[in-house]
């Protein structure tokens, strides 16, 4: 994918990474704002752009985590 005109250098990384970038269907892509994915990464205190992308392949990991933790006590 090619860089997104207008956006920040890590949420740009973020968005164009196959794993978690749109159209992945991560929860990433499916859930954060452009704004709401810049405030968590602020709030964390990520900077850059490998850090962001390592920082959103984290939090869809461990939402899959959560996710298959339910669905075994569901069952």
């Amino acid at each position: 994918m090619s860089k997104l005109i207008g956006m920040p250098a890590w949420i740009n990384a973020v968005r164009i990474d196959e794993k978690v970038g749109r159209g992945s269907c991560s929860v990433i892509d499916e859930c954060y704002t452009d704004a709401e994915l810049e405030d968590a990464l602020k709030r964390d205190g990520i900077k850059g752009k490998i850090e962001s992308v390592r920082w959103a392949r984290r939090v869809e990991k461990n939402y899959r985590e959560r996710e298959r933790e339910v669905q075994a006590e569901a069952f």
